[in-house]
This record gives structure tokens, C-alpha cells and sequence, in this order.
């Protein structure tokens, strides 16, 4: 599976881009966010999601960990599928996205292609409670939790590894290392 690339931008479409890594030129299909945020001829680092079907080997890029993550998390909806999990990330900033999600704002995620009401409510359903848990995390801890989760230690490992750090280690790195040494036991 393919996690990242960094390469040279060689084009840039409404729906993709081409990235070209070591002289091979991967076809990622993006998020707005991500294809305006590309210039063509300059080196890039995108995050990536590797979606193999019985017909289609799709590469889909995202600008940072969280917005590959909600990417994800959409796809575990059921009948939300890479393209109207694209659609729902291209409708704003990340961070609109996930509040509309908590919010239950089901007009600005309707608005959205491909979604009607159900698969909004659905949205809503499924992901609230998984966003609410993050919400709740103190400041700092969401970095340590991302940090250990793209290491590929499972949400859960991770959050018991937080609970195990003590309040006097402060330092983010420091309370990735602390995490570590528990889950290593």
C-alpha cells in the first residue's frame, strides 16, 4: 500500500495530478484542497490512499494525516465510496468538514454531489461519536495520538499508550516516546 509520495508536479487537472516519483508518474486523484494547493514543475509531498477494486486501482491525495484519516473514515460509511468521500472533503477546509459532521449540519453536507439526505445522515451517525472521542482529547495529545497511529499502532493501542504517559512529560516528543516504551512492553 502506498502511504505518501514526494515528487515533482508534472500536471495538474480539475480532478488530478501527476506526481512523478524516481522517473514513474502516479495519477493521484485529489480534493480540491489538495489540487490548489500543487503547482506544476515544483516537488510536492502528498499523502496517500490506495483504493484496489476488482476494476479500478485508484490513488487519492490529501494535503495532511487528518484529512487522508477523514478520507478513511467516509469510506467506512456504508454506501459512501472514494468519489462522494472526495466530494464531501472537497466541499471546504478539513476542519468545516469535521464540524459540520458534529454539528449534524445535514444541509451543507446535502450540498454536497452525490450525497442526499440519507447518506448525510448516515455520515453524521457513524462518524459523530469516532470525532467527539478526538474533540475530548487535551491539547498536544491529538498530535501524540497521530503521531503513534502513522507509526501503525491501532487507535486503541494508542489511546491506552496515552493514558499510560505521566502529566509531568509535557514535551509532544517526549510523550511519543513515553507511549512507545508502554506499547514496546
Amino acid at each position: 500500500m502506498i502511504g505518501s509520495l514526494r515528487g515533482t508536479v508534472t500536471e495538474i487537472h480539475p480532478t488530478f495530478a501527476l506526481l512523478e516519483v524516481a522517473g514513474v508518474g502516479y495519477l493521484i486523484k485529489g480534493s480540491g484542497t489538495l489540487l490548489s494547493s500543487l503547482r506544476a514543475g515544483s516537488e510536492a509531498f502528498v499523502y496517500t490512499h490506495d483504493h484496489v477494486r476488482e476494476d479500478a486501482h485508484d490513488l487519492f491525495g490529501f494535503v495532511s494525516r487528518a484529512e487522508q484519516e477523514m478520507f478513511e473514515r467516509l469510506l467506512s460509511v456504508s454506501g459512501v465510496g472514494p468519489k462522494v468521500a472526495l466530494s464531501v472533503l472537497s466541499a471546504g477546509p478539513f476542519e468545516t468538514i469535521r464540524r459540520a459532521i458534529l454539528s449534524g449540519d445535514l444541509e451543507l453536507l446535502t450540498s454536497m454531489p452525490g450525497i442526499g439526505k440519507k447518506t448525510a445522515q448516515k455520515i453524521i451517525l457513524e462518524l459523530k461519536g469516532q470525532l467527539v472521542e478526538e474533540a475530548e482529547l487535551p491539547s498536544g495529545e491529538g498530535e501524540v495520538l497521530e503521531a503513534l497511529i502513522s507509526l501503525g499502532y491501532s487507535r486503541e493501542q494508542s489511546r491506552e499508550a496515552l493514558k499510560s504517559i505521566s502529566p509531568e512529560v509535557t514535551d509532544v516528543s517526549d510523550r511519543v516516546r513515553e507511549a512507545l516504551r508502554h506499547l514496546a512492553k
